[in-house]
């Protein structure tokens, strides 16, 4: 069977997805979950990776590495043991080629293969890193068949499992990496396809800063609890890393945190409330959210403007959605695991394998809308092209539907329903068939309402698109603006 792959070029985690192009939906049938973190590390003989090398990291911390993509280049790494010095290139092709070996062995080697890439290595301009040339080096090296590259955020929006009910406007999708946290800013052009605009790496707010804060103060909790030292011994440490470490990826849960070392002589155990740890992580949700109103304030967007979109890594924050929420974002959509590698895989199935690696192409868009079905079966597309530019000084006034102007205030809330499906408000929507259409003034903004795409919040300049079979209505948010007055 003919498989095409998505690989999420994530060093918080390496994850790939398998797609059968002969199939109507998508068929995952390997998905590295959580085993393949970007560590390396020498176990005295030989080169180990992911998961197998995290856990020597604090027995022997001079013998892994854990930054290679961070720092990607022929420089020397940081990594002790070997009779040479690998450089940090090296490190990452031995690590690709552990991860590509062990995704042919359990899954088969796919026909075609796209990376979906962080934007620290992609680059500002799509491909603009020379860290790209190393990693299309080592790809060609392994005989990975590359048919494409793309970003993160742009593949995980290409995931229907995670983006059903996602329609265009502008985006902030933010993630996680081992050492910072990233947010792109994602705008709709007028066909419906998003483009990253936009895009921020926030340093220090990163897995292994946050990991390294949170075992130092839980360790210090587990000290005054015990009388004993975890640090004290390096086995130990690293036991107590691990427990740390699953407390993390699951801090959402509600049940106590339990730790539960051995010696050779006694068990020491210790629990504490599981508020303890979303204390901790405050400071880091804090800082998350403040970055982002800052880097939207730097693009002249404020948080009402933009759905939130985060990464299933960032679930570990579980305060992360109040600290936004706090701020005036309004909206907040949780990805499934395995999204960037599903929405890869969706774009290798219509590229062919690049000739070189020079002619790899970049895929730097994606069509995005919400799809329902309507009560007669058929379906419906909703697209919302957002305004290129806010104007935060527009009040919106009137919709204009097929050249005519409507005044907002004079509309009734269903535009089409069950109510007036004979004549509904706006003549033009009854092309559409029998699609509930509403308009809704909230807090003084207008939110124009369809089926299985929520309120979207709807600003001067702002429009959507509603398909139903070969038919098309457009509806369009004006601000009223007479010359001479202010």
């Amino acid at each position: 069977m003919a498989h095409v792959c998505g690989i999420e070029f994530s060093d918080f985690g390496f994850n790939a997805a398998m797609l059968d192009p002969s199939t109507d939906g998508l068929v995952t049938v390997n998905e590295a979950a959580g085993e393949w973190p970007a560590f390396a590390a020498w176990n005295g003989s030989e080169l180990v990776f992911g998961r197998e090398a995290e856990k020597h990291w604090r027995l022997f911390p001079r013998a892994v590495s854990h930054v290679f993509w961070e720092h990607l280049s022929l420089a020397p790494s940081d990594l002790e043991g070997p009779p040479r010095t690998p450089a940090y290139s090296e490190l990452a092709y031995a690590f690709l080629h552990s991860f590509w070996e062990n995704l042919c062995k359990s899954s088969g080697k796919p026909e075609k293969v796209v990376l979906a890439m962080p934007g620290q290595l992609l680059g500002d301009s799509n491909a603009d890193n020379p860290a790209i040339g190393l990693i299309l080096a080592i790809a060609r090296d392994l005989g990975i068949p590359l048919a494409g590259l793309c970003g993160l955020s742009t593949s995980s929006l290409n995931d229907p499992a995670s983006m059903g009910s996602i329609t265009g406007g502008r985006i902030l999708y933010m993630d996680l990496h081992l050492h910072s946290a990233a947010m792109s800013l994602l705008t709709t052009d007028s066909d419906g396809r998003l483009n990253r605009r936009h895009y921020m790496r926030l340093p220090r707010l990163g897995y292994v800063p946050l990991i390294q804060g949170l075992h130092k103060s839980m360790g210090n909790r587990f000290l005054r609890a015990t009388a004993f030292d975890v640090t004290a011994q390096r086995e130990l440490d690293q036991l107590f890393y691990e427990q740390t470490r699953e407390q993390l990826l699951d801090a959402s849960r509600g049940t106590d945190i339990r730790y539960s070392i051995q010696t050779s002589s006694r068990v020491y155990q210790a629990a504490f409330p599981r508020e303890t740890l979303r204390r901790d992580l405050a400071p880091h949700e804090q800082g998350w959210a403040d970055a982002a109103v800052k880097f939207l304030s730097d693009s002249s967007f404020q948080p009402k403007d933009v759905t939130v979109v985060v990464s299933s890594r960032v679930g570990m924050l579980p305060g992360l959605d109040d600290a936004l929420t706090t701020r005036g974002f309004g909206r907040v959509v949780h990805l499934q695991h395995g999204a960037a590698a599903r929405g890869a895989a969706r774009f290798a199935a219509d590229l062919e394998v690049a000739e070189d690696i020079t002619t790899v192409p970049v895929v730097s868009k994606v069509e995005v809308s919400a799809r329902a079905e309507t009560s007669s079966g058929g379906g419906i597309e909703v697209v919302h092209v957002a305004a290129a530019k806010p104007s935060p000084g527009l009040v919106a006034s009137h919709l204009v539907v097929d050249g005519s102007a409507y005044s907002l205030h004079a509309l009734p809330e269903v535009l089409q329903g069950d109510g007036n499906a004979d004549a509904p408000a706006v003549p033009a929507l009854a092309r559409l068939g029998p699609v509930p259409v509403r308009l809704i003034r909230q807090d003084g903004e207008w939110h124009i309402e369809t089926p299985d795409s929520g309120a979207l919040l709807m600003a001067p300049g702002d429009r959507v698109k509603i398909r139903s079979g070969a038919e098309e209505v457009e509806l369009l948010i004006v601000a009223e603006s007479r010359p001479g007055t202010a």
